[in-house]
């Protein structure tokens, strides 16, 4: 039955992004916006700062798509790979720093030797995941000792639990507020919002994001857990995005966004649920 479904959600990842590469909507997503491209070239750039590009170092991009990280990363490496299932996605990746090569197929079975990559990411891709112990076994296969895995974008099931809460209480409460009323819509109505906008099938949608419309998403204490099972000699799960962030951004209150968010990670775990998403920084 298991294999039924992992199945099902390859075949579901593989229309939903052939559909949103090929009308463009892919591009738009909020993680291609300069200032996000900044911030995520700056958080691989400190985590391989102790690396030499003199010694042949090599990364993968697991669920590279139309290639957000490889972009990002292709001249930090001497050698970048990048692995997807859906075609459709990695005709658009950019080929000219002749630096980088594509592979068709599933991150939890890939053929690359043990030991064989310096660097391995996963952004905005473990959601899409049916299993994803296996592909965190495979991230450790394929990574040298003190390899680096870096995930990121991964929604968080303590934010998602209170979204639904909140949505289940509404008729109690006063009225929600825009800000938690989008949240709980693009949490827990993705399939509705993208059927609306664009006609895509929101059953298929939700089949290739089992993680987040089954599980509601990470919880950062199962995921320590699990990577530290699995054999990962240090395990960091780092919490971001604060609820209404992206409004007080827009306001122009930038250094506001550094006290809010420092406050609230402050106040670790009981805050847990105020953070839309999970990064995820594993070593080998």
């Amino acid at each position: 039955m298991e294999n039924s479904q992992q199945l099902d959600t390859i075949n579901a990842n593989i229309y939903v992004h052939a559909f949103l590469a090929n009308s463009g909507e892919y591009e738009k997503s909020p993680h291609f916006l300069p200032e996000n491209r900044t911030k995520v070239r700056k958080i691989v750039e400190k985590l391989i700062s102790g690396m030499n590009i003199r010694d042949n170092i090599k990364a993968l991009d697991f669920g590279c798509g139309t290639g957000f990280m490889i972009q990002l990363i292709y001249d930090l490496f001497t050698e970048v790979h990048g692995i997807d299932i859906a075609h459709d996605m990695m005709k658009f990746v950019d080929m000219s720093p002749g630096n980088i090569t594509l592979h068709q197929g599933v991150a939890e079975a890939t053929n690359f030797p043990d030991s064989y990559f310096d660097f391995a990411c996963a952004y905005s891709f473990m959601d899409h995941l049916f299993d994803y112990e296996s592909f965190l076994k495979e991230a450790y296969r394929i990574l040298k000792p003190s390899g680096i895995f870096y995930s990121d974008l991964n929604p968080n099931r303590d934010f998602a639990t209170a979204m639904k809460m909140a949505d289940n209480e509404k008729t109690f409460t006063t009225e929600l507020s825009p800000t938690i009323t989008r949240e709980i819509k693009g949490m827990l109505r993705n399939g509705e919002y993208y059927h609306d906008q664009y006609g895509m099938d929101p059953q298929q949608l939700e089949m290739a994001e089992p993680i987040k419309s089954r599980d509601l998403g990470f919880s950062a204490s199962e995921i320590v857990t699990t990577a530290r099972r699995l054999g990962f000699s240090d395990v960091k799960v780092e919490f971001d995005w604060f609820l209404g962030q992206a409004k007080v951004m827009h306001e122009g209150a930038c250094g506001e966004v550094e006290v809010i968010n420092s406050y609230l990670t402050s106040l670790l775990p009981v805050s847990s649920s105020f953070f839309k998403y999970l990064r995820f920084i594993f070593i080998k």
